[in-house]
């Protein structure tokens, strides 16, 4: 495979964006690029079925073009897919993958390329946001901000591999050389990710544990800041539970990673020892907690519940997990 060139590519993954587009390509459009650096502009289309690439074209030349627009389709269904099309078609080394409701500060991209440029043992590197919304935050927001990815992912900058050991996709930083490094060993991720409307999450955490499998390490810096557009519909305490949902079956195949990152694979004992831990006890606290309680703790409730049937019925799929991981690790 070809090297890619010293510079960056921003990939913007589309599922029917043309609301979302105006803002987020006008941040981009004001970043503060010195002469001669070189950066793209890469839209993934996937299966979009508003008029989301023609709005792009038109956006971008009305803001004068600053760096040349790709655009590209996808057409498997989901973000994951979307992004690995779009590392593909990079043609610079540093890759950062900014969603469609992301608008970076006017420093981001070559703040992200001078620290990822001067540190080669950064795998994934992230910063930032705050959520910017269209009408009134809601009460119950801040208590819930970070199953919407807006928070910060460190108390200091630097090295935060064996603190949080994962960033979010929104805004992360990573390198094309590795993703080459990944692809020859035969990765294939176990997430698919978001698929239109239909909520999954995880894509961004397992590419960071596949790259830390490799030992690469995990990076956080307050410079990389940013604004999270929460649009309407996504702000309600239903759409929070749905997330949760997601994260919660998400997570489970991420253990598999987690436990390799730790040397251990759990057996079917360990599975079970788990789940009947304090069972009878538990059962009753949550069975109320469902009934009786406030939002939090009817979510943790049915993420007790949830994981609970994981443990009892689904070892077979954990296993499953780590010997695919095993196999393209074995190759690095």
């Amino acid at each position: 495979m070809n090297r890619a060139i010293n510079g960056v590519s921003v990939i913007i993954c589309c599922h029917n964006s043309a609301k979302r587009l105006l803002d987020t390509l006008t941040y981009l459009a004001k970043q503060q690029i010195p002469i001669g650096f070189h950066w793209e502009l890469i839209l993934v289309n996937n299966n979009s079925s508003d008029d989301t690439t023609e709005l792009a074209e038109n956006i971008w030349k009305s803001l004068g073009s600053p760096t040349t627009l790709k655009i590209v389709n996808e057409r498997k269904a989901g973000l994951s897919y979307a992004r690995e099309k779009g590392m593909h078609e990079a043609n610079y080394e540093f890759i950062i993958w900014c969603d469609d409701d992301n608008w970076l500060c006017d420093s981001y991209v070559q703040t992200a390329y001078e620290i990822m440029n001067a540190n080669l043992s950064i795998g994934t590197l992230g910063g930032w946001c705050e959520a910017a919304f269209k009408s009134k935050k809601p009460d119950w927001f801040d208590t819930q901000a970070k199953y919407f990815a807006v928070s910060k992912q460190g108390n200091q900058n630097g090295d935060i591999t064996n603190k949080k050991g994962c960033v979010y996709g929104a805004g992360m930083v990573l390198r094309k050389s590795h993703w080459h490094q990944l692809k020859k060993h035969g990765f294939k991720h176990l997430l698919s990710d978001r698929i239109g409307k239909k909520l999954s999450s995880g894509g961004d955490t397992e590419y960071c544990y596949a790259l830390r499998l490799l030992g690469y390490k995990v990076w956080y810096d307050e410079r990389l800041y940013f604004k999270h557009y929460m649009t309407t519909e996504r702000l309600s305490i239903k759409y929070v539970s749905r997330i949760r949902h997601a994260m919660n079956e998400s997570n489970f195949t991420l253990w598999a990673y987690l436990d390799l990152l730790q040397g251990r694979t759990q057996s079917r004992s360990d599975f079970m020892k788990e789940a009947i831990k304090d069972l009878p006890r538990l059962l009753v606290r949550k069975t109320g907690a469902l009934l009786f309680g406030s939002f939090e703790q009817k979510e943790q409730a049915k993420r007790y519940f949830r994981l609970l049937k994981l443990r009892l019925f689904h070892y077979s799929e954990y296993r499953r997990n780590q010997e695919s991981i095993k196999r393209w690790l074995a190759k690095n």
